[in-house]
């Protein structure tokens, strides 16, 4: 190659320098030509052998969650250009799948989430959408494919804007006959759990930013874990801690999650952190060095649960 390229050097040097007849330069450059096409091919050949030798080498480094960065500190003897282009070629070819911004997997065997509405919660989705309520079905609806012991009651939770609490309670009470709490504190759920056999709904208000993530008042199942754990660890519905803990394994590391989507919403909730050790506690690290090293007693139980 490098024969080739010092062999096209010297017959630009010929255009540039010698007086030539317009024959003998058209046959010249048609020459160099031939030589920068055969140049390229080479040159295009070793790329690609370059991107499949560190295609296997990456897939066969990492087994779980990396990023580019790790990658580039895995292999210092490869350019970041080359690194970009493999990584693409990964993609392209479905070897490894992104996960997040600058964050990829090799374990391409996540299910898609299964998210299935009771048939009765989805009467009171279509009811509070036609009445014009921005709402957001959320919690153990969302999460049912996915806990250990199904509970003899249900704690329906449903987020609304603030203002449209008691329209939205007055509406599902009047037209589905169930009972619906607006904003109940913890003890009150707490009794009224103890106190009733039959499912519950509670109702919250939340400002509008937090109605977030949803499909036609549907939560998207990264929002339903931090919403669920939210509710749990604050102790504002009576949920086990082993079910949540339950939920988590089968979701995590299970099922196709978007991490960084799933902080964002933990971010709303001010419990980041908490999710960042949970992520590493079931093998899936995301590099954030803001939150890396914050601790917080509140995800303990779960996570001890966890291990």
């Amino acid at each position: 190659m490098t024969k080739n390229l010092e062999n096209i050097k010297e017959q630009v040097k010929i255009i540039n320098t010698e007086e030539l007849d317009s024959e003998t330069s058209i046959s010249l450059i048609k020459e160099i030509k031939k030589e920068l096409t055969k140049l390229a091919e080479n040159l295009k050949k070793k790329e690609r052998g370059i991107e499949g030798k560190l295609g296997k080498e990456i897939i066969k480094t990492f087994k779980t969650q990396f990023t580019r960065e790790d990658i580039f500190k895995r292999f210092p003897n490869y350019s970041k250009e080359e690194i970009i282009k493999t990584l693409r070629r990964l993609l392209r070819e479905k070897n490894i799948e992104r996960t997040g911004w600058s964050l990829y997997s090799t374990q391409m065997g996540g299910s898609e989430p299964i998210i299935r509405l009771s048939d009765e919660m989805e009467s009171i989705r279509v009811l509070l959408n036609d009445n014009g309520i921005n709402f957001l079905i959320t919690g153990l609806d969302i999460l049912q494919e996915y806990v250990n012991l199904i509970p003899k009651r249900v704690l329906h939770l449903i987020y609304v804007v603030k203002g449209s609490g008691e329209y939205a309670r007055d509406i599902i009470q009047k037209k589905k006959n169930l009972i619906c709490y607006l904003n109940p504190s913890k003890k009150e759920v707490k009794s009224l759990f103890a106190a009733i056999e039959s499912d519950i709904i509670v109702i919250r208000e939340v400002g509008e930013s937090s109605i977030e993530y949803h499909k036609e008042g549907v939560a998207i199942i990264e929002k339903a874990i931090v919403d669920l754990y939210f509710e749990t660890t604050r102790k504002r519905i009576p949920f086990e801690a082993s079910e949540m803990a339950y939920i988590l394994k089968n979701t995590l590391p299970r099922v196709k999650i978007d991490y960084k989507r799933l902080l964002r919403a933990a971010t709303r909730r001010n419990i980041q952190s908490e999710f960042m050790r949970i992520l590493n506690t079931v093998d899936i690290h995301i590099r954030s060095e803001k939150i890396e090293d914050a601790v917080s007693d509140k995800a303990d139980k779960i996570i001890r649960l966890l291990r």
